[in-house]
């Protein structure tokens, strides 16, 4: 098994693991890690990089060391660390100050969700006692880009929320999920995420921190202009393969990070594209691989006309690919097609990808 696991606090949202080999390093493929419990994804060699966490909030963490075969040792010691406090000021603009907001439920006057836009940490949003779920959302009144929510909780906070983003035009309906916890603490969580484009921003609490409601003293949302915009997002896709229904390529380019495409089991070569719409410029992918990910594999583009592109020019390539989160920049090249060509299974299944996000030079 892994020995003299590591685990270090590098920001208000990242912690960093270190181990030594394992024990047994014969035909050992990789590891697998582990927080709280809940495999959160591989790698080959002996460390691994833990992002998108809450501010100020503990984290436990395990190894486990796997073979060719899957077979898997037994856990490493327990890690733990704690996530920097997250108290800086975001830079920037507040895009979400005294801008019209709209709430599930008002415990009474003077707790309006308006409160929790007003600049003031002494007023501040109170939902219903004791009702799961509650919600609050701002308007922006126009789409932005957005990358970084800041949330000052009052007592009564949430354990287990979402931040959710919206880009409709009346009456936000669609809503799609940018960040997730179940191990909320309350105090202030500054959370950063992906850029997406929003007119709405929405914080949706599905479990209470006590036995009262959610109330937030300030709730506030920042990116601007200055962040990049993600060109792939919900844009057609087409595929080599899918694993079975609800798990198309669509899936991998809707900005959540909950749902993915996955290909046919235990066939290589297997290949994803996204169809960017137009001509673009760009220089940067980034993939976030499921589990099922690739050793080998290349990021190939295509400028041809129509819907089906058959000519493929190849930005980058490697063969030491280690799962989780592979995020590529490379020399600026015009585009309509963006592709994730894979020819090498890191384990039985097929491939999987949670995003897969095209930024623009």
């Amino acid at each position: 098994m892994p020995g003299s696991l590591t685990a270090t606090a590098t920001s208000s949202s990242s912690i960093n693991l270190t181990w030594t080999a394992s024990t047994d390093n014969i035909g050992v493929s990789g590891y697998r890690i582990y927080r709280g419990g809940n495999q959160i994804g591989t790698a080959t060699g002996l460390s691994y990089a833990d992002s998108g966490l809450s501010a100020n909030t503990s984290y436990s963490y395990t190894v486990r060391a796997f073979d060719a075969a899957g077979n898997l040792s037994g856990n490493s010691n327990t890690a733990s660390a704690t996530t920097l406090s997250g108290t800086t000021p975001p830079t920037g603009t507040n895009l979400a100050l005294n801008k019209s907001a709209t709430a599930s439920s008002v415990e009474g006057t003077g707790f309006e969700a308006s409160r929790a836009f007003d600049g003031s940490s002494t007023t501040r949003w109170a939902s219903a006692e004791g009702v799961d779920p509650q919600w609050i959302y701002v308007n922006l009144g126009s789409s932005q880009t957005v990358n970084r929510v800041k949330l000052n909780w009052e007592a009564a906070y949430a354990s287990s929320y979402t931040i959710q983003v919206s880009n409709d035009s009346g009456t936000p309906t669609n809503w799609t999920t940018v960040y997730t916890t179940t191990t909320g603490d309350g105090g202030i969580d500054d959370i950063t995420f992906a850029a997406r484009t929003a007119k709405y921003v929405r914080v949706h609490g599905t479990v209470r921190g006590t036995p009262y409601g959610y109330s937030l003293w300030e709730f506030e949302v920042y990116g601007g202009s200055t962040a990049p915009s993600n060109l792939a997002l919900n844009k057609a896709t087409a595929t080599s393969s899918v694993e079975t229904a609800g798990h198309e390529g669509d899936k991998a380019v809707d900005g959540n990070a909950a749902t993915r495409w996955a290909s046919a089991y235990g066939a290589s070569p297997q290949w994803i594209y996204v169809n960017l719409g137009s001509t673009q410029s760009i220089n940067r992918v980034k993939l976030n691989w499921e589990d099922a990910y690739a050793t080998a594999y290349s990021i190939q583009v295509s400028n041809d006309s129509g819907t089906t592109p058959t000519n493929w020019t190849t930005v980058y390539s490697t063969t030491t690919g280690d799962g989780a989160i592979d995020d590529i920049a490379f020399a600026a090249a015009n585009a309509k097609f963006v592709r994730v060509y894979a020819t090498t299974r890191a384990t039985a299944y097929g491939y999987s990808l949670w995003e897969f996000e095209v930024y623009g030079a």
